[in-house]
């Protein structure tokens, strides 16, 4: 929206990885799935970090679920149970997080995102509806170094930002015990379904950088280091890159070639 800016996903600088072993936000994460008998924390893992900004004069946001419509979420999810062949990977206990830490006071000036309850168990029947037809929501107002735990179906969106500041909020994505990323069709290749936020995002630690990292940040972030660190060819241009650091996969193809950011660009403006 306008006056809105997203960081992407920031797991390359390290210190946002910090966030990600809050003890408040843990002790939630592991009774939040404790009832699926996945409780113990030591099986949480992070899969990136990201953030939102939005600037002095921002204005209203849509609202929206941080996955993808209902229709293009039925194929995208490789997800069946023939016991239950009505129920879909949407409609399930949520296997993925976000967090959102604000650094900055959430009021009436700044402008905190609003939520609509009870939202992510319709996601999987119905779409985010139009502003026009936009149900009640709530703010969530608190202050700077909060932590605010959403499901990535819940409907929410910003709003306007009156103050003078910038209202920045880091974020940490974070998967449950039983969530498998392969459920993805796309390997998380697909920018335009916002998939990548539900992948690991391998290559952005190096191992060394992985083994300096505090004890419960590295057993967090464990997933974040690739099987075969170094370099590899982009599949585009042929220059030297590093996956997951200055190359992505090609997209639509969840076990494709590396290409590098300026061939990866390229191809994503070709959808346009």
């Amino acid at each position: 929206g306008f006056m809105r800016y997203t960081l992407g996903r920031t797991t390359l600088v390290g210190e946002t990885l910090a966030l990600s072993e809050s003890p408040p936000v843990c002790a939630v994460l592991q009774r939040l799935w404790e009832e699926d008998g996945g409780g113990d924390e030591s099986r949480l893992t992070v899969q990136c970090t990201g953030g939102d900004v939005s600037l002095p004069g921002a204005q209203s946001q849509d609202l929206h679920a941080d996955v993808p419509v209902k229709d293009v979420a039925k194929q995208l999810y490789a997800f069946h149970d023939p016991q239950q062949p009505e129920l879909t990977f949407m409609d399930l206990p949520t296997p993925v997080v976000k967090v959102y830490f604000p650094m900055v006071d959430l009021d009436e000036h700044t402008g905190p995102p609003r939520f609509v309850p009870g939202s992510h168990k319709l996601t999987a029947r119905t779409d985010v509806p139009p502003p026009e037809l936009e149900p009640p929501s709530v703010k969530a107002f608190c202050p700077a170094g909060s932590a605010i735990v959403m499901d990535m179906r819940i409907w929410h969106g910003g709003t306007c930002n009156r103050s003078l500041s910038v209202r920045p909020m880091l974020s940490v994505h974070y998967a449950g015990p039983e969530y498998d990323q392969n459920v993805l069709r796309d390997g998380g290749t697909i920018p335009f379904f916002g998939t990548p936020y539900w992948c690991y995002h391998e290559g952005a630690l190096t191992w060394n950088r992985l083994q300096n990292l505090p004890p419960r940040v590295r057993h967090l972030c464990r997933n974040l280091c690739l099987e075969y660190p170094g370099t590899c060819h982009c599949a585009g241009c042929n220059v030297d890159v590093r996956p997951g650091r200055d190359a992505l996969r090609t997209i639509g193809q969840p076990k494709g070639p590396w290409l590098c950011l300026s061939c990866w660009t390229r191809q994503r403006a070709s959808f346009a």
